[in-house]
């Protein structure tokens, strides 16, 4: 009898010590789960805070911009404009890279969209140009070179793919009737004489999405369909 009760006893003793087990890995998973949903919280945090310093950097570029007078009837006349805040240190040579920056477009005649994220590969020019990285931006003059980001991924701005980019120059007005892009540099003379390509342009999708809270789509941003209300002191910087 007494060697039965002990058998009761441990078996008992096993099933609690079991459910104990079970009990603790639970916790730990749930643990686990609970750190890893405040990971991506961070990491979502930390993404949109990105994108909202990109376009601070792009209003402040504006607002460079619009101190030339000339500059700021271009962009009065702009269809849109692609505003890189900080073309790569060094990288304003041949093959340079590094080209993360904003989309604006306009819609009968005022900037109604939202700023869409895009990176560029690669920028050439005819012959190497001098320059140490800075600030530029690509000022859309037609609606050929609005459509053309449409497309999302593997974007030329060049004149293999029909559109023609002509360098700012305060001294050099005739000439901007002649481009579907007008090339804005705060590096004077650094594009000066040269043929400028853009090449392997692509919309970001992370960065779109931590902005937009959503995956979106090219089109959606730039016509104005999706929307940040973070984006209206942009809007309201561009003339």
């Amino acid at each position: 009898m007494r060697y039965r009760t002990g058998l009761l006893v441990a078996a008992a003793a096993a099933t609690l010590a079991a459910c104990s087990g079970n009990n603790n890995q639970a916790g730990d998973n749930m643990a686990m789960a609970d750190n890893g949903m405040a990971g991506n919280a961070m990491a979502a945090g930390d993404d949109q805070a990105d994108t909202q310093n990109l376009v601070a950097e792009a209003t402040a570029e504006v607002q460079q911009m619009k101190a030339d007078p000339q500059v700021a009837k271009l962009l009065q006349k702009a269809k849109g404009v692609y505003i890189v805040p900080e073309f790569g240190r060094g990288a304003l040579i041949v093959g340079g890279k590094g080209g993360a920056g904003v989309v604006m477009a306009k819609s009968n005649g005022a900037w109604t969209s939202s700023p869409a994220f895009y990176d560029f590969g690669s920028l050439s020019v005819g012959a190497q140009a001098g320059g140490s990285g800075g600030r530029i931006a690509f000022l859309l003059m037609t609606d050929k070179a609005v459509n053309a980001f449409m497309s999302g991924n593997k974007i030329s701005l060049d004149a293999d793919s029909g559109l023609s980019i002509v360098n700012y120059s305060a001294n050099a007005e005739a000439s901007w009737g002649k481009g579907d892009i007008i090339l804005w540099s705060d590096t004077a003379g650094a594009y000066a004489g040269a043929t400028i390509g853009v090449s392997d342009l692509n919309w970001d999708d992370d960065n779109n999405q931590a902005y937009y809270g959503k995956q979106v789509q090219p089109q959606q941003v730039l016509t104005g369909q999706v929307t940040n209300p973070n984006a209206a002191q942009l809007q309201q910087a561009l003339p």
